[in-house]
């Protein structure tokens, strides 16, 4: 029963995809095909956004449907029971191994995301001890390099973790430098297991496989977004659900951890590259979806496609016609960040007047310090802070663009991929709320529908982290925001 787990697994796996396909070709929508591979769930904002580039998703998912099955064979096929090593080292060694390969498989549900901060330190927590244990269970001189390796890698683990409180930034080269060393850890791991007597040929290549994957689909996203435009935000994601060789290499360490540690195997040539795998993984992505020239924005047409009301209409039919086009716009915008759900959030076309620009602030805040946000942020060229209110500087003007606002309880995670600009500032609420101006309530600009409450915990001190991209075409900007009460400006793109 144990040898026949990994077949069960994919089996079941594949059973449930193919319910997930069918719903999807009676349906229309990725939805389902999405869930069933993927494991998390896909909402209605990002199914819109995924309808820009139907080929490019079904083939994606297609692709990661063919890994994860080999994956779960591969991981879920056990050995008999062999006796419990006496070494505790070794013990805790396959413990965390096993945990890691949790930690890799099993996806981040919205439902239950921790905080940024909380998550990055369960990895340092898992990692750290990891890398030491792991170079330590080596023969030969490359478990000196490997254990040398391992402290930095740490390091850098810990510094990225730390990028997660506001205001706190380590200096690039340095984190940069501990990577690099945290590569060379599993480079020497790599060897070392190869010139070791318990570790099969397989499993040593499945490592490498991830060293390569990694190095490649960064590579590839890297490329799409310098080329690509809005598709690269399904496109992006499926990329990073491509390696699933890491999660291969540590079931396959941690059940031959183990074995018998007699005389190597005989030299065979390592595999680091598997360079046919890597072209049926990558090369679909980068042949069906178009140059940024002819790639689709995230609403189809103009803005105005049907004009403002014709003056002779009655003010009835005028409201009507007025009305009809802000919703329409609305349903054109979608939010940029699905995955991440908020306490708070909302997204609306924002409706641009002369010079541009819009503005989050404290409505109830009588003082004056916030007059000088807007100055600030033209001289700036996109985010000034001026006490209780933010302005930010968009690159269009007299026409909408999509603005979605997230408001969090703790700081949300960094995210720069497709974005033009990102930058922090800190903010004031005196009376407990901050609010997006809404074109409902008059005027010539303003959100189209009524935006939440960013203000999550009341009056104090926030963070507002704004990103935007679109200075050709399609304008998106996103707003987050969270308490903290740092008033630097930190700029991050």
């Amino acid at each position: 029963m144990r040898e026949r787990a990994g077949w069960i697994a994919a089996g079941v796996y594949l059973a449930t995809s193919a319910v997930g396909a069918v719903v999807t070709a009676v349906t229309g929508r990725l939805d389902a095909l999405w869930v069933t591979v993927l494991w998390y769930p896909l909402d209605d904002d990002s199914s819109g956004g995924l309808a820009e580039a139907p080929e490019v998703a079904t083939v994606g998912l297609l692709t990661i449907l063919a890994l994860k099955t080999w994956m779960l064979r591969q991981v879920f096929t056990l050995p008999p029971r062999a006796p419990r090593p006496a070494d505790r080292r070794t013990v805790w060694l396959r413990r965390l191994l096993y945990l890691a390969v949790a930690h890799a498989l099993i996806p981040p549900l919205p439902a239950v995301r921790l905080p940024g901060v909380v998550a990055e330190a369960l990895t340092v927590a898992l990692w750290c001890p990891l890398q030491v244990l792991f170079a330590l269970a080596l023969r030969g001189r490359l478990r000196v390099v490997a254990l040398v390796c391992a402290w930095p890698g740490s390091a850098g683990l810990a510094m990225i973790a730390m990028e997660e409180v506001p205001g706190v930034r380590a200096p690039r080269f340095l984190v940069l430098a501990c990577l690099v060393m945290a590569a060379a850890w599993q480079v020497a791991v790599l060897f070392g297991q190869h010139r070791d007597g318990r570790w099969s040929r397989d499993t040593v290549t499945a490592g490498w496989r991830h060293v390569t994957v990694t190095l490649a689909t960064f590579l590839a996203a890297m490329a799409v977004l310098w080329a690509f435009t809005h598709a690269t935000v399904p496109l992006t994601e499926l990329l990073e659900e491509v390696d699933v060789f890491l999660a291969v290499w540590l079931a396959r360490s941690a059940r031959e951890l183990t074995g018998p540690r007699g005389t190597p195997p005989e030299p065979a040539p390592l595999r680091p590259s598997g360079p046919v795998l890597l072209a049926a993984v990558l090369l679909p992505f980068l042949v069906l979806v178009g140059p940024e020239e002819t790639a689709r924005p995230a609403y189809d047409g103009s803005w105005y496609d049907a004009g403002p009301p014709e003056a002779s209409r009655s003010e009835d039919g005028a409201r009507a016609d007025h009305e009809s086009h802000v919703a329409e716009a609305n349903a054109r915008c979608r939010d940029p960040w699905p995955r991440l759900r908020a306490r708070r959030q909302g997204t609306a076309a924002y409706f641009l007047f002369e010079g541009g620009g819009y503005g989050v602030y404290d409505p109830d805040d009588t003082t004056e310090e916030g007059e000088g946000a807007f100055d600030a942020a033209v001289d700036d060229g996109f985010v000034a802070a001026a006490g209780s209110s933010v302005a930010v500087v968009t690159y269009g003007e007299n026409e909408p663009m999509c603005l979605t606002v997230k408001a969090f309880g703790s700081a949300p995670p960094l995210r720069l991929k497709g974005w033009r600009q990102v930058a922090e500032v800190g903010v004031v609420s005196r009376s407990g709320r901050l609010e997006v101006p809404s074109y409902a309530d008059g005027g010539d600009e303003g959100a189209g529908a009524r935006l939440p409450n960013l203000a999550v915990k009341g009056p104090g001190r926030y963070r507002l982290r704004a990103y935007a991209r679109g200075a050709e075409g399609a304008e998106e900007h996103l707003v987050v925001v969270f308490p903290g009460r740092s008033a630097e400006k930190v700029v991050y793109r």
